[in-house]
């Protein structure tokens, strides 16, 4: 069986290389390799590409690098099925963001076309050593949002991580409509004995879609907005990722929750594609 592979866009700037530490904590888990791809004008040798990345020789151990040329965001995803690569790990973006802006052109072409999660990085992190201990999974009640739980889960097992499962009540927001949502709870009459018995309802639904019995699973009841409580749960959590379910539709009315959270996470966030 061949080994997971990370891959991790570099496009030579020092904010990029905000991602790579990211991606070693991710290839230590998996017991993978990294898989560092840098697209130009045209390839350098292996020496002077270790320059031009502003990369050490003992910075790729473990690691494999390659060049390519052509459109940035196209040739990260052709590496990336070519590589069958199991996760992409890169920044938000590399040059100063513009206002407004959420995600650079190269990060948003590829979180649109891949196939596979992307962990996106802010640049704000610095070349600091990430490691897994806590995740933050925020959760509509809908079928499709547990897609995400299956990362989500493995990663937690994989280095006994606490999985945190957030659940947001906000004032009208409107149900999911998708068949088999569990929502939240409106109105408890006897809170002490009816949450605990619909938390329990909860978590076996989502246990029929992962495994839960080996994993530390809390489950947590915010109100207000959804992007701002993950924000704020995540910083209160100290959570060390969010994992979100995308549904791949990115105009005005449409993920918002994502964007905002994007922009503002305290920490990495894997995006999986519903």
């Amino acid at each position: 069986m061949s080994q997971p592979v990370i891959l991790v866009p570099l496009d030579g700037s020092e904010n990029a290389l905000a991602a790579l530490l990211v991606a070693k904590g991710f290839a230590e888990i998996v017991g993978g390799t990294r898989h560092i791809l840098h697209v130009a004008d045209h390839k350098a040798p292996p020496v002077e590409l270790l320059g031009r990345l502003g990369l050490t020789p003992a910075e790729l151990r473990g690691a494999t690098i390659e060049a390519k040329t052509g459109e940035p965001a196209t040739m990260i995803l052709d590496a990336a099925k070519e590589a069958k690569a199991d996760l992409i790990v890169m920044c938000t973006h590399t040059a100063p963001a513009k206002p407004g802006q959420i995600l650079g052109r190269t990060a948003f072409g590829v979180l649109r076309g891949a196939s596979c999660p992307v962990v996106l990085v802010h640049p704000e992190r610095g070349l600091h050593d990430w490691r897994l201990h806590r995740i933050l999974l925020p959760h509509d009640g809908s079928p499709a949002t547990s897609t995400a739980l299956r990362s989500a889960g493995e990663f937690a097992r994989r280095v006994g991580a606490e999985l945190i499962v957030l659940l947001v009540a906000a004032a009208g927001a409107a149900k999911p409509a998708e068949r088999g949502s569990l929502t939240t709870p409106f109105y408890l009459d006897q809170p002490q004995h009816e949450w605990p018995a619909w938390a329990r309802e909860f978590i076996d639904r989502l246990a029929c879609l992962c495994p839960l019995d080996d994993l530390r699973v809390r489950l947590i009841l915010a109100h207000g907005s959804p992007e701002a409580e993950i924000v704020r749960v995540a910083a209160e959590q100290s959570a060390d990722l969010v994992v979100l379910a995308w549904r791949g539709e990115w105009g005005p009315e449409h993920a918002a929750t994502l964007k905002a959270v994007l922009r503002r996470a305290p920490c990495p966030m894997m995006v999986v594609r519903v």
